[in-house]
């Protein structure tokens, strides 16, 4: 942008110049000649100062989110391709109530104590899934969801409105850390 200003200023200030010299160009050859030289020469460093601007925007659009490829960048290193599978996978599972393949999914602990659904491993979340149970709502805004629809930001992929939410967790992959009213964030809580 810097460059963009400078190459800007340097084209008005030789404007100027022309105009303020007026019918001296037309008296002789040499500052005509020596003008379109200096003329050429702001033209190829404003081209140049164009083209970094966009391989500046080329890059921002590919990792900050408003290009088609690393909208995910912010939470993780996978492609959009992967990340929008991932999703896609869990919302299946869960519309699906494959509590055993969600429960592989999850990142434990998850829930709280003070809500009595503290989960601690797969067998806990499977039992409370089947007998507990989750509200129809969820199921009906999550039938509703479509992977386009997946945003995320620090903490990681954003599925309906945040009644799903996933990262990745260290070397493990993906995996769930909202489902519902399960919140990792809860976990912690004691009595």
């Amino acid at each position: 942008m810097k460059k963009k200003l400078l190459t800007l200023c340097a084209i008005v200030s030789i404007s100027a110049m022309a105009i303020a010299c007026g019918d001296t160009a037309a008296e002789t050859e040499e500052p005509a000649v020596e003008e379109s030289a200096e003329v050429a020469e702001v033209d190829t460093q404003t081209d140049a100062a164009d083209a970094e601007v966009s391989e500046e925007a080329d890059d921002a659009a590919s990792t900050d989110g408003s290009g088609e490829e690393g909208k995910y960048s912010v939470f993780t290193d996978a492609s959009d391709a992967e990340v929008e599978a991932y999703a896609q996978k869990v919302v299946d599972a869960v519309l699906a109530k494959d509590w055993d393949s969600v429960g592989d999914m999850i990142s434990y602990p998850i829930g709280s104590k003070e809500d009595n659904n503290l989960c601690n491993n797969k067998e806990e979340f499977v039992e409370y899934a089947k007998n507990t149970g989750f509200d129809d709502e969820y199921f009906k805004s999550l039938s509703d969801w479509k992977v386009s629809d997946l945003w995320g930001n620090w903490q990681g992929g954003c599925i309906d409105d945040g009644n799903i939410w996933f990262s990745g967790v260290n070397d493990e992959g993906f995996k769930i850390l909202t489902l519902f009213d399960l919140r990792m964030g809860d976990a912690t809580i004691t009595d």
